[in-house]
Order: structure tokens, then sequence, then C-alpha cells
């Protein structure tokens, strides 16, 4: 029986099942980010429209709903 690094029994057949398997990940060619990076920028495109939105709205706001009684008052 042989370990690997001394902790772990194991088999000769697991351990080349394991490389064969990290190095069919490692020839993929695609990084964590490669694979995530449309996921990110869809959500940072979701949020930045949610965003401008939310504005849009308290622009309308402030714009419909001022008070006409201040209209002439000089401020400060």
């Amino acid at each position: 029986m042989r370990t690997l690094g001394g902790l772990v029994p194991t088999h000769g057949r697991s351990v080349g099942a394991a490389l064969v398997a990290a190095a069919g990940l490692v020839g993929s060619g695609q990084t964590n980010l490669q694979q995530t990076n449309s996921l990110v920028w869809t959500l940072v495109a979701i949020s930045a429209a949610g965003a401008i939105v939310t504005f849009a709205f308290l622009v309308y706001a402030l714009v419909k709903f001022r008070d006409p009684k201040v209209k002439g008052r000089r401020y400060g």
C-alpha cells in the first residue's frame, strides 16, 4: 500500500485517476474568472440598470411634487 505524502493510504489507481482528472481541468484552458466573467458582467448590468431607474424616479418625484410656494423664494 502506498501513501500520498505519508498521510493517507491510497492505491495506485486512485492517484492516477485523480491526476488525470486534474490534468483535464487544467487542460480545459478556462480559469475561474473566465468561467464566471459573463455572469459578473450580467449582474453589473442589472445593478447599474436598477440604479439608473431608481435615480430617474427620484428626479421625477422631486420635479413633480415640488412645493409651488417656494418658487420665487431666495435662499441664504
